[in-house]
C-alpha cells in the first residue's frame, strides 16, 4: 500500500470540512439534529411529568406507588432505549447521503484531477475524504446531544449522565462506520450513479433485509448439518452482528442491561429467551469489546477494498 501523509489527509478532510461549512451542509444537519434530539427529550420528559401529576392528584395509594414506579423506570436511559429504533435508521442514512459522491463526484466534474495534481497521493485522497465527512457527520450528532442533555434535569427526569454519553458515542461511531462504507463504494465506483445504487442496496441490507438472510443461513446450516442447539444459537447470533446497524443496536443496548440480554434484544420474544438459556453466558467474541472491534473492521475493510480499487482506476 502506498505510504500516507498526515499533513496531506488533514488538508484534504480541512477543505472537505470547509467546504461542507460554505455549502450550509454542515448547518442545516446541525439543526436537524439539534432540534430533534432536543425536541424528543422534552416532549419524553415533559409526558413523564404529566404522567406523574396525574397520579400525583389522586389520593389512592396504589396510584402513588405507580407514580414511584414510573419516577423509577423512565429515565434517560429508557429515552435512550426508544431513540434507537430511529438513530440506527437515520444516523446511516445521513452518512450515506454526505459520504456516496465524496470521490466519485469529484472525479465526474473533473475536480479530482486537480485535487491530485496537488501533493496528494491516491490514499491521501481517500482518508482525507473519510476523515472531513466523518467530521460533517459527527459533530452534529454530537451537538444534539449536548444541546438535548440538560432537557432531563430541567424537567425532573433522573439524568444517567456516563450511559448518555456512551449512546451518543455509539450513535457517532455507526455514523463513521456508514461514512467508511460509503467513501470506499465511492472510491470504487466509476459512477455516481453506480455508487448511489450501491449504498442504498447495502442500506436496505442492513436494515431491512438482515433478519431474512440470517434465517435463511441458520436454516441451511441447520438442514445440512448436525449441529447442536447451542452452537446453532451461537452462529444465530454471530450473523446477526455481522450487520453494523444490528452491531450498534446490541451494543448500546448493554448499556441499561446485561451483555447476554444486550446481545438477545436483536431477537427478543420467546426465541431470544430461548438462545440466552442456551447459552447461559456471553462468548467472548460477543462481549461489547468484541462488538467495538466489529464495527472498526466495517471502517477499514470498505476503506482499504475502495482504495486498491480507486489505485487502479483510470481517472
Amino acid at each position: 500500500m502506498t505510504e500516507f501523509d498526515l499533513d496531506s489527509i488533514e488538508a484534504v478532510a480541512k477543505k472537505d470540512f470547509r467546504d461542507a461549512i460554505r455549502s450550509r451542509a454542515l448547518l442545516v444537519l446541525t439543526t436537524v439534529f439539534v432540534v430533534f434530539f432536543a425536541a424528543s427529550a422534552y416532549f419524553f420528559a415533559d409526558r413523564i411529568q404529566k404522567q406523574l401529576q396525574q397520579v400525583a392528584n389522586s389520593s389512592n395509594v396504589s396510584q402513588a406507588e405507580a407514580a414511584q414506579q414510573i419516577q423509577q423506570g423512565l429515565t434517560s436511559d429508557a429515552f435512550l432505549t426508544a431513540l434507537t429504533q430511529v438513530t440506527r435508521l437515520l444516523i446511516p442514512l445521513t452518512a450515506i447521503v454526505v459520504a456516496y459522491a465524496a470521490l466519485v463526484g469529484e472525479r465526474e466534474s473533473g475536480t479530482l484531477k486537480l485535487l491530485l495534481a496537488l501533493p496528494h497521493s491516491r490514499l491521501d485522497a481517500v482518508l482525507g475524504k473519510f476523515a472531513g465527512r466523518s467530521a460533517v457527520v459527527t459533530a452534529p450528532v454530537l451537538l444534539g446531544f449536548l444541546v438535548a442533555a440538560p432537557v432531563f434535569p430541567i424537567l425532573g427526569v433522573e439524568f444517567h449522565a456516563v450511559n448518555y454519553l456512551l449512546f451518543a458515542a455509539a450513535t457517532a461511531f455507526i455514523g463513521v462506520v456508514f461514512v467508511a462504507l460509503s467513501v470506499g463504494v465511492s472510491a470504487a465506483a466509476p459512477t455516481n450513479r453506480r455508487s448511489v445504487v450501491t449504498v442504498v442496496g447495502l442500506y436496505a441490507l442492513f436494515t431491512l433485509l438482515w433478519g431474512q438472510f440470517t434465517t435463511a443461513v441458520v436454516q441451511q446450516v441447520s438442514q445440512n448439518t448436525d449441529i447442536g442447539n447451542t452452537a446453532l444459537a451461537k452462529l444465530f447470533l454471530v450473523v446477526k452482528h455481522l450487520n453494523p446497524v444490528g452491531t450498534y443496536q446490541s451494543l448500546v443496548a448493554s448499556i441499561g442491561q446485561a451483555e447476554l440480554q444486550a446481545r438477545v434484544s436483536l431477537i427478543g420474544g420467546l426465541q431470544g429467551r430461548f438462545i440466552a438459556q442456551e447459552l447461559g453466558e456471553v462468548p467472548i467474541y460477543l462481549t461489547d469489546g468484541a462488538l467495538v472491534v466489529y464495527l472498526l473492521v466495517w471502517i477499514v475493510v470498505p476503506l482499504v477494498a475502495g482504495y486498491y480499487a480507486f489505485e487502479r482506476a483510470d481517472l
